[in-house]
């Protein structure tokens, strides 16, 4: 008991050092704690060595790594590839790019399950248990633990005495920050007292946060980190329905399509900046085999703003001209293009919600949206209206033999507007060629009518014009219409010029199907019946 004594005084005159307590101990004890630490390091070296041929095994299965197609933005391989890219037709560049597309979505999934089998791994080691904790000790070693801990108590009292003399300097905090490193689990607590006491510089502070801020860069974006952030048709229309779209998307760029130059006979494209997201349930639009009624409000500067589909944003990268043509466009409103801490900012909030993985929840919504979507009034087709009447008459059937007279109107509120769908349809076909014709010309015998009023009016005003006013008016009689009438008269002779040619043939055709001569031995009886004269003279 007089070492533990001895301890004790030395902790609270805290002048000693350990060194001394040490000295103290008699030679039989320490040989006796000596040889009981050297089995303890033998037997944590064992385990060690157990512990890293488990670790070795486990790396093992983890070393084939998923290896990125395309490192840079996700479809390039480098700034060879985009360049080759860029010089090839837009039509080739885009299916080049919707299959790199798919690869990448692809890569991103076996990243994802990768990492999620080492969590598992890690996890399941994290909850093994360790053979020391279960390991009993002796009575020595319980005394030599209660001696550690007052000298671990002893030291961490005189490093705080320590540090408040050397007016908390930064070579003190990296010494004692070195003598946390080699003790054990009361150093560790020692470090979450000095941490409370550093900010992150490692300068202190006393009492509330620090006054050192990081300044905030005025550095502005470029081209290359525009384009990282920059999003196209394919990403759009893949992710639009995933929650957090509209928020996500915003401050991202992008390169719409605006039909063809007219002096250089190429697509004409404009950088814009996605600043707002609008549904428009009464001008849904297709793309592909689905349909969409998100439009993305776009801008060039803050007087120049528009609604767009998706469907006219382009995969392909922001060209040079582009950009400047933008960033002139901002100038003419005193704006400039945003900075580069913040294009940082918004690449990592587009990271992070493209590797989102979405629950049984958000895939049921995701596909309830669709199906409004397709299922809305006039955005059906007749042909999926015809199908589904004929799905409702199917179940019409089945719910009055069931008896269920709620679900009974309610599928007939649907068979009716799936029949006001195919009537609306049905009106907006073009009508037969024999109705076009017909109403082509009964428009031209009108616009003739008229011609002809007006040229029989002129005709009367010239003749009154020059005469006595007090003579009497002669009158002719004409017909009105006459061109009219001569053209349908020409028209009738036609017709019976054609009848009498069409009476005579036929009369012709029935006169040789009447005619025996083609049957068998009818030619042989006529040529019997002629009689021939014949003149013979013999010399």
């Amino acid at each position: 008991m007089s070492d533990l004594e001895d301890d004790l005084l030395a902790l609270a005159g805290g002048e000693d050092n350990t060194y001394e307590s040490e000295e103290e101990i008699p030679l039989s004890k320490r040989k006796q704690a000596t040889t009981e630490d050297d089995e303890d390091e033998i037997s944590t070296k064992r385990r060690r060595v157990e512990s890293g041929s488990e670790e070795e095994e486990d790396d093992d299965e983890f070393e084939v790594e998923v290896v990125n197609p395309y490192p840079l933005d996700g479809k390039y391989k480098d700034e060879e590839d985009r360049d080759r890219l860029d010089e090839l037709d837009e039509v080739e560049r885009e299916a080049i790019l919707f299959e790199r597309s798919q690869e990448y979505d692809k890569f991103k999934e076996r990243r994802y399950l990768q990492q999620r089998m080492r969590d598992q791994q890690q996890l399941k080691s994290h909850k093994e248990p360790t053979r020391s904790s279960g390991r009993v000790k002796t009575g020595n070693v319980e005394k030599q633990d209660k001696l550690s801990e007052l000298r671990k108590q002893r030291e961490q009292h005189s490093r705080r005495k320590t540090r408040r003399e050397a007016d908390y300097n930064e070579e003190s905090y990296e010494e004692e920050e070195d003598e946390d490193d080699e003790e054990g689990e009361g150093g560790e607590e020692e470090e979450e007292d000095e941490d409370e006491y550093l900010d992150d510089y490692g300068k202190p502070k006393w009492g509330g946060a620090s006054k050192v801020k990081s300044k905030k860069s005025t550095e502005l974006a470029k081209l290359e980190d525009v384009n990282r952030i920059k999003v196209g048709k394919t990403t759009l229309t893949q992710y639009c329905f995933y929650p957090g779209f509209d928020s996500t998307i915003e401050d991202t760029y992008g390169k719409v399509n605006l039909g063809m130059d007219r002096a250089t006979r190429k697509p004409l494209y404009r950088m814009v900046k996605i600043i707002g997201v609008k549904i428009r349930k009464d001008r849904s639009y297709r793309l592909g085999n689905n349909r969409y009624d998100k439009y993305l409000t776009v801008s060039q500067n803050k007087t120049q703003t528009k609604d767009f589909p998706m469907s006219i944003f382009s995969d392909s990268p922001i060209t040079s001209e582009e950009f400047e043509r933008y960033l002139r466009e901002l100038s003419k409103t005193n704006e400039s293009i945003e900075l580069l801490e913040d294009a940082k900012t918004k690449l990592q909030e587009l990271t992070n919600f493209f590797n989102k993985g979405l629950t049984d929840r958000d895939i049921d919504e995701m596909i309830e949206r669709k199906k409004e979507i397709k299922s809305r009034k006039g955005t059906i087709s007749a042909y999926d209206a015809v199908k589904k009447k004929a799905y409702l008459m199917d179940q019409l059937k089945i719910a009055k033999q069931e008896g269920n007279f709620q679900k009974v109107q309610e599928i007939i509120d649907d068979i009716k507007e799936n029949e006001e769908i195919i009537e609306s349809q049905n009106a907006k076909k073009p009508e037969s060629a024999l109705s076009l014709v017909n109403e082509r010309n009964r428009k031209l015998n009108s616009t003739n009518i008229r011609k002809a009023e007006i040229k029989n009016m002129a005709n009367a005003n010239q003749q009154t014009d020059g005469g006595d006013p007090f003579s009497r008016l002669k009158t002719t009689t004409r017909m009105f219409y006459q061109d009219l009438v001569n053209q349908e008269n020409k028209k009738a002779l036609a017709d019976v010029n054609l009848q009498q040619l069409i009476d005579e043939k036929t009369k012709q055709e029935e006169k040789i199907a009447k005619s025996t001569y083609r049957d068998l031995g009818e030619m042989d009886k006529l040529i019997k019946g002629i009689d021939f004269e014949f003149e013979l003279s013999f010399v």
